[in-house]
């Protein structure tokens, strides 16, 4: 490595080789996120899921307002261990 200049042209070489490639596999996930946000099957089982706990809740002697309350804890819960997994993986990545 005493000429690193060397490795620009190399670099720009497989760059614009594989460029056109690049592009068309962005393009794909392009069409395949579309095809994601035009499906609804899967925010409808997202929600019916939710209902049947808000329902179990409630069904079991909860008040509306407690079972509502529930469902927020259990959010803020997973969204907890969901920050804490992100942070110890982080610490175990950068060691």
């Amino acid at each position: 490595m005493s000429k690193p200049e060397i490795l620009v042209p190399v670099i720009k070489e497989y760059i614009n080789k594989y460029k056109p490639m690049v592009y068309d596999l962005a393009q794909e996930a392009v069409e395949i996120y579309k095809d994601y946000s035009n499906n609804t099957e899967y925010p409808t089982v997202v929600a019916k899921t939710k209902k049947n706990m808000y329902d179990a809740y409630v069904s079991v002697g909860f008040t509306e307002d407690q079972a509502l309350a529930l469902m927020i804890n259990d959010n803020i819960q997973l969204m907890k261990n969901i920050k804490q997994i992100s942070s110890s993986t982080n610490k175990r990545t950068t060691k």
